[in-house]
């Protein structure tokens, strides 16, 4: 591993031309030896808390060491997997997804077995989920219920397995989404036709996951673009699963707390990034989800076009779905409401593209009352 040392922006502004790698503190290399380093990157670089930069051409990723720890509450333990394990998990896995066609175009996959896993698993808690539906939802009861146990088995066994293998989870789930739904369902009049409804923890990323996917496919991405906003949609809040969950599903937070919490996007990425070897556009996602267009947003203050496509994307179906559960300062009823709220929020908040096909993709006379929907 080759020597890092941490620099300022005050210092960089001697430079006119870098003689140096530049990297966050997750290990992304920002800039590189060689670059002329313009106002505007300088201003990127600002709102960052460390940046590191070495003297080489070649650097890996950031030990894990080196990486501060928030402070959490401890998982159960688990057994440990050396660098070179996980590798070995990871590229053996790599090479298995290959040849199981999760090429997007195909989707010959047996629907009923997309969701099994006898060894990862347990298919006996899915069956006997019991959790409310969304009766006027056009997506199938069933599939209604074995999404929301599936994805619930997913993310609380999230340290008890390999995380190679509970990404392979993820990929199912995600598959599942675009072959049932994203790309199936065509005369979507309302959104509330695709909630997923019941526990906040148990269809949040879900239902985020199915909006990004159809808005993805509204702006006519290709399907890998989809298929990729559908998995970060997944993962977006993964962070979260490291914070105590007091503070998690606590409605008023004090500015500590509140802070405290806007860690998870951190946390989430280096879950991703280092743990899960997740790449990296599906990595920013859980990083930048909570930017805004203007820059008022967090960790980084990112604004427009310096925000991914992915995150663009995510972050308007995030903020609809946590203001339809009433997790936001606005209570609404209904997706009439959410929309009215989103469009307050307004090009401050979101990208124009994201927000109008948001806006437009749906009727906007959705007026039918979350709790209404309830089976």
């Amino acid at each position: 591993m080759k020597s890092m040392k941490t620099i300022t922006t005050e210092e960089l502004v001697n430079y006119k031309i870098l003689p140096f790698n530049l990297y966050s503190e997750f290990g992304e290399k920002l800039f590189v030896s060689g670059e002329i380093l313009t106002p505007g990157k300088l201003l990127q670089l600002k709102h960052l808390n460390v940046i590191y930069r070495d003297d080489e051409e070649q650097l890996d990723i950031l030990p894990e060491e080196e990486i501060p720890e928030p402070i959490v509450i401890p998982h159960e333990e688990r057994e440990e997997y050396t660098k070179e394990d996980l590798n070995k998990i990871f590229d053996d896995f790599s090479e298995q997804s290959k040849t199981k066609d999760r090429v997007i175009e195909k989707f010959d996959m047996n629907p009923n077995q997309v969701l099994k896993s006898n060894t990862i698993v347990d298919e006996t808690s899915i069956l006997n989920y019991k959790g409310p539906i969304n009766k006027k939802a056009k997506i199938d009861p069933q599939n209604q219920i074995k999404l929301k146990a599936f994805y619930h088995e997913t993310i609380t066994g999230l340290y008890s397995r390999p995380m190679p293998e509970t990404a392979n989870l993820f990929f199912n789930i995600r598959d599942k989404l675009l072959q049932d739904i994203i790309f199936r369902q065509e005369k979507l009049v309302f959104s509330s036709q695709v909630k997923l409804i019941g526990e906040y923890d148990k269809c949040h990323a879900l239902n985020v996951a199915i909006l990004s996917g159809l808005i993805a496919k509204k702006l006519e991405m290709k399907e890998t673009m989809v298929s990729d906003i559908v998995l970060a949609a997944l993962l977006h809040d993964i962070g979260k699963t490291k914070l105590d969950p007091r503070l998690v599903n606590k409605q008023t937070l004090s500015n500590q707390e509140q802070k405290a919490l806007q860690e998870h996007t951190r946390i989430g990425y280096k879950i991703l990034k280092i743990d899960m070897r997740m790449p990296e556009n599906i990595a920013l996602v859980a990083l930048e989800h909570h930017e805004k267009n203007d820059g008022s947003g967090y960790p980084m203050g990112k604004s427009g076009d310096l925000i991914a496509k992915e995150s663009q994307v995510i972050s308007i179906c995030n903020a609809f779905d946590n203001l339809s559960f009433n997790r936001t300062p606005h209570l609404v009823k209904n997706s009439k409401d959410a929309v009215r709220a989103l469009l307050e929020m307004g090009t401050k908040s979101f990208m124009p593209e994201a927000l109008y096909t948001f806006i437009h993709m749906f009727s906007y006379n959705d007026t039918m009352n979350f709790e209404d929907m309830i089976l």
